[in-house]
């Protein structure tokens, strides 16, 4: 199964783009791949932290802690993650 791709048109700084030229060259990666992979990356960590905050806000306004062992099971969750 194909998945329809579309094309994405970004300004970035020319020194980024310069970087990430190299990177790609120096690696032999396709620049497309490198960036597909790097924005699902950041977006997952931009999900994780926005829970996080959310999670913090919802456990500040019930007065509801977390205890050792919760937070120390949620880590090791959260870092399979990745």
């Amino acid at each position: 199964m194909r998945i329809e791709e579309v094309s994405l048109g970004v300004r970035i700084p020319i020194l980024l783009k310069e970087k990430l030229d190299h990177f790609c060259e120096e690696h032999g990666l396709k620049m497309s791949h490198v960036v597909k992979t790097a924005l699902m990356d950041k977006l997952r960590e931009f999900k994780e932290e926005l829970e996080d905050v959310r999670m913090a806000k919802e456990r500040l306004r019930d007065g509801d802690f977390f205890s050792q062992e919760e937070y120390d099971r949620y880590l090791k969750k959260r870092l399979r993650k990745k």
